[in-house]
């Protein structure tokens, strides 16, 4: 009886003490590494490792002290076999997040064009992972031709049931491919919502709005819409401010001075190309003005606020120094009445 108990004293022991030291482990190199902002990569990378390592040390333990498991070849090799794979799982999951971890920092570090997406680092951890599962499958003795047949047939069982997941899962990774759309773009959907792309994840692509509210769109949406990108092929953007002016006005005079004021808040305000030589172009006659549009240059989306706030004011001053008037709709209504009306 004693060499049944001895054993599973030994492992619980063990893995009190070992879970201690994890725990102390841990408080360790947070004292020490917080600062240095490596303590959240390597709490990320070493957390569920750490704990199956603790795990079969303590099953190594328990059988070294077991001689009744040592007599029992087959159940002997068996826990064996669970400690072998507790280690390949183990250190496949610290090889996977070690190799996202350096891709995720030269990607930062460097210009190369990976986009920094959640999609792309799950997809290369999965891919290391599911090498290591076929590994801690052939170590137990599965035949690994047999299972990845078997794996095939249920991937088309899979994904016929799951044609809706599998149509954003292949439509984010195409957003991905094609560079055309990328975290830290501003776009506008067909539906007429905008925001800055924020994420693009598994199922969906997450936009932020200028008022801070998520947009949540299904990926395989995303592809089929129309989409305006105002961060490409480049930030910068024209900014077309319309105005009207009297029918009275000297246009030649209305040109000069738009375009003082123009060539000013080109020059002095933040955010506008100092670059940009602005200019003017008559559009149309309106009902109660000639219409035309001045044509600014911002640096980034925005930008066009403040370029076009300080536009407005300092161009609606100028005006009124100039004795420009900017008119307003006025409607004439005639009423007629009936045989003997008053």
């Amino acid at each position: 009886m004693m060499d049944f108990y001895l054993p599973v004293l030994v492992f619980f022991l063990s893995f009190f003490v070992f879970l201690s030291l994890r725990l102390v482990f841990f408080s360790f190199i947070k004292r020490f590494l917080q600062r240095l902002s490596l303590f959240g990569v390597l709490h990320r990378t070493l957390r569920i490792p750490t704990l199956l390592w603790v795990l079969a040390l303590s099953l190594y333990l328990a059988l070294y002290f077991s001689e009744e498991l040592q007599k029992h070849r087959k159940y002997f090799h068996l826990i064996e076999k669970i400690i072998e794979g507790l280690l390949i799982l183990s250190i496949t999951l610290v090889i996977a997040d070690v190799i996202v971890e350096i891709i995720r920092f030269y990607v930062r570090k460097s210009n190369i064009s990976l986009p920094p997406t959640a999609l792309i680092f799950a997809l290369i951890k999965g891919i290391i992972i599911a090498l290591g599962v076929i590994t801690l499958l052939s170590s137990f003795g599965v035949p690994v031709a047999h299972f990845i047949t078997t794996l095939g047939i249920g991937a088309l069982a899979v994904s016929l049931a799951l044609q809706g997941t599998l149509s954003n899962f292949f439509s984010g990774l195409n957003i991905i491919a094609s560079r055309q759309i990328e975290v830290g773009d501003f776009i506008r959907l067909e539906s007429g919502q905008e925001g800055y792309v924020q994420d693009i994840t598994w199922m969906n692509t997450v936009i932020r709005q200028r008022d801070n509210n998520l947009v949540i769109v299904p990926n395989s949406r995303l592809v089929s819409s129309i989409i305006t990108n105002h961060r490409k092929p480049e930030p910068s953007m024209a900014l077309v401010i319309p105005i009207g002016v009297s029918y009275s006005s000297d246009l030649e005079k209305v040109e000069r001075v738009t375009l003082e004021v123009a060539k000013e808040v080109q020059r002095s305000v933040e955010g506008a190309d100092p670059s940009f030589e602005p200019f003017i172009r008559y559009s149309a006659f309106g009902d109660f003005s000639i219409n035309f549009s001045v044509i600014l240059r911002v640096l980034d989306t925005d930008a066009q606020f403040l370029v076009k706030h300080e536009f407005i004011k300092r161009i609606k001053e100028a005006y009124e120094k100039e004795g420009i008037e900017i008119p307003f709709p006025v409607r004439k209504i005639y009423l007629y009445y009936g045989e003997g009306g008053a």
